[in-house]
């Protein structure tokens, strides 16, 4: 299975909102870093959103670069605050060759350290970081990292 692992773009804290919203500035990241990549995510089966703002815009970003009209998913085992064995839950039920995840940190940097097994790894998902990560399951040391792309 492939796993693809997406942290949101850019996003400020925005006081008309009362949230952190995407910036121009995460739009354009975020849409050069999948454009590395249009080969490489034209197959996804499925796309697993956090519901936070900032997630949602991304994968608004998401959608129009890659034209993406497949399946989606919005999950709170998402959210910056979940648990790494919540999203192992949610993902073991799924049977798809390549899923997107798009999560916030420290949790989608905590997914490609347990996925990866290689502690410290997971602080190289900066903003609109996108990883390709090979895997036999959703579990740890289970993933072999293909590629990481930082804007």
């Amino acid at each position: 299975m492939l796993i693809y692992l997406l942290r949101h773009g850019d996003a400020p804290y925005d006081q008309v909102r009362g949230e952190r919203a995407l910036s121009q500035h995460g739009h354009d990241e975020t849409r050069a870093v999948l454009e590395q990549h249009l080969d490489d995510l034209q197959s996804l089966d499925l796309i697993l959103c956090s519901p936070v703002l900032r997630a949602r815009q991304t994968l608004s970003v998401v959608q129009e670069t890659l034209s993406y009209q497949g399946d989606l998913l919005f999950e709170d085992v998402l959210r910056s605050e979940a648990r790494l064995s919540a999203v192992e839950a949610c993902v073991d039920k799924l049977r798809v060759p390549s899923l997107l995840l798009l999560s916030h940190q420290p949790l989608i940097g905590k997914m490609l350290e347990y996925l990866t097994d290689r502690p410290g790894l997971g602080w190289s998902m900066t903003t609109s970081s996108l990883a390709c990560l090979d895997a036999i399951a959703f579990g740890r040391g289970a993933a072999e990292l293909r590629w990481l792309t930082q804007p």
